[in-house]
């Protein structure tokens, strides 16, 4: 199927391009999911457009590989691949294993519950594990969002958020340039994180606004 001197995100780019819907395409579009599992790259569209054929065609539905697809959504936080994703997956396929354990971790996420999410993801830690770079995008989130919400976080604190030893905390702050203190971490301010004076709002006290309210 593949042209001379094309490589397979080449084929796959093409296929899409004119064969969209056509089933005879399954196969290599889930040998291509393969090789961006192993190979920690997501290409959304052809993983969407994977979803939409076992949507068309459900006898070819190949759970394995919806299992793989959501993983790579969940790394692509906080895009909204996963919900989109999740989407083509019908109703009574959302109930087989591992989906709701994944779905359960995409929640955790949304919300920030990042030690509840190493709680869960016992239940599917093989298949994160198996898929290169899986752990290092959650993380990797994760740290976006420490940092735009502290200034000074505590190593113990960011490692129960990382699920990372001290010592691996120190070296996965000190390569972002935070500054690390004995055992308080500066995070560099940024237009999210810095001091802000109050607004009037915040300064109105209790009883200015309860006597607004008699």
């Amino acid at each position: 199927m593949a042209q001379n001197g094309e490589t397979l995100e080449d084929e796959i780019n093409r296929l899409l391009q004119t064969n969209r819907y056509d089933p005879a395409i399954l196969p290599r579009l889930e040998e291509f999911i393969e090789y961006q599992a192993s190979n920690d790259f997501c290409d959304s569209d052809a993983n969407l457009a994977t979803l939409k054929l076992y949507q068309f065609y459900p006898a070819k539905y190949n759970p394995p590989i919806v299992a793989k697809i959501l993983i790579k959504a969940l790394m692509s936080f906080p895009a909204s691949d996963f919900l989109a994703c999740l989407y083509l997956i019908p109703e009574r396929r959302q109930v087989d294993e591992p989906i709701p354990v994944i779905t359960q971790l995409a929640d955790l996420l949304d919300r920030g519950e990042f030690k509840q999410f190493w709680d869960a993801s016992g239940a599917c830690r093989d298949l994160l594990e198996g898929i290169p770079g899986s752990i290092t995008a959650v993380r990797d989130f994760m740290t976006d969002v420490v940092s735009r919400t502290y200034h000074t976080i505590t190593t113990s604190v960011l490692g129960e958020i990382l699920d990372l030893s001290a010592e691996d905390v120190k070296a996965h702050v000190t390569s972002r340039g935070w500054v690390v203190q004995d055992d308080v971490i500066t995070i560099p301010l940024n237009e999210d994180n810095q001091p802000r004076p109050p607004t009037m709002d915040e300064q109105l006290s209790f009883k200015q606004v309860a006597s607004n309210m008699l």
